[in-house]
């Protein structure tokens, strides 16, 4: 519990100080939009870029964990989705985010740091991976639906509804860094030091105001009338999320035990920090950002018992 601690303290110190900015007028409130436009368009894609830029695939790629963290994620998402959708009653815009707050885990913010301290020896190739199958799956997955469900509400056609949503997702920075990532890592091309060196600014920036702006975004944010909806993403990421990874794995070939165990543990931490922003770009930014908090808190209980369980602490 300690170490769990002295991990995700920093986390909420930063989401303080933007709480703190705003709240007491530091920074005006109706700055947090553009602050959010920053990290979506620049600090973000810059981190995964280059992330995925500088990863060696054909010595981290392991087919069977692809798959089985791949399958167990898309059903998490899935599965959010249609209790949402069906069963709550919920619109296809928020019940996507829903999906995609419970299947997409702060892997190089939250999950890497807790890797490195609860293993002896980091199965970093799962970290990888998972990074891979989120930005290459996961998030451009729940982009399509997003966009799908944003331009049916618009009352496109079928024609321009597709040519619309094509067109979102080109011009998404998100799916771009993805895309250019991969194609850099795949051709080993070497970026000029000037622009390397920019990248690395950016990455730099990417958590800190992704935070700032998560802390800004909760002045004013009332839990009250959706405490439903808070607690069924939570228990889906916290909990569904690790158990869908765990259930998936028992039907797929035998893998390393320190790559499942990674495996589970990413799943295990909750959602990226720029969950509120793509929540702020649907309409949806105050439940995010309150489904982030209340996450980010039960995290320190679920994940001392997750790290238990596995006999990692």
């Amino acid at each position: 519990m300690l170490t769990i601690i002295a991990i995700t303290t920093p986390i909420f110190i930063m989401i303080f100080l933007g709480y703190f900015a705003v709240r007491s007028q530091l920074v005006p409130s109706e700055t947090i939009a553009g602050m959010s436009k920053i990290v979506m368009y620049f600090t973000l894609p810059a981190l995964i870029f280059s992330t995925l830029a500088r990863m060696e695939f054909d010595d981290v790629i392991v087919p069977v964990y692809l798959a089985t963290y791949a399958i167990g994620s898309v059903l998490t998402l899935l599965i959010g989705l249609f209790i949402s959708l069906k069963l709550m009653n919920k619109s296809l815009t928020e019940s996507t985010l829903k999906g995609l707050g419970m299947s997409n885990s702060n892997s190089a913010f939250f999950a890497y740091p807790v890797m490195l301290l609860a293993f002896s020896d980091p199965p970093t190739a799962s970290f990888a991976m998972s990074l891979i199958i989120e930005n290459i799956l996961i998030l451009p997955l729940a982009f399509v639906i997003l966009e799908v469900s944003s331009s049916s509400e618009q009352g496109l056609n079928p024609v321009k509804m597709a040519y619309t949503v094509l067109k979102r997702l080109i011009k998404n920075p998100l799916i771009l860094a993805v895309t250019g990532g991969v194609l850099a890592s795949t051709f080993h091309l070497a970026l000029p030091a000037v622009i390397d060196r920019v990248l690395v600014m950016l990455s730099g920036a990417s958590a800190t105001l992704a935070l700032i702006v998560l802390g800004g975004s909760l002045v004013g944010t009332s839990l009250k009338g959706n405490t439903k909806d808070i607690c069924f993403v939570t228990i889906g990421k916290l909990i569904l999320h690790p158990v869908m990874i765990a259930v998936v794995a028992l039907f797929m070939p035998e893998m390393d035990r320190n790559l499942l165990l990674g495996g589970i543990l990413i799943a295990a931490v909750p959602m990226m920090s720029i969950y509120p922003i793509i929540g702020n770009q649907y309409g949806f930014r105050s439940l995010c950002a309150s489904i982030l908090l209340i996450t980010t808190l039960a995290s320190f209980v679920t994940l001392a018992i997750i790290l238990s369980l596995m006999g990692l602490t």
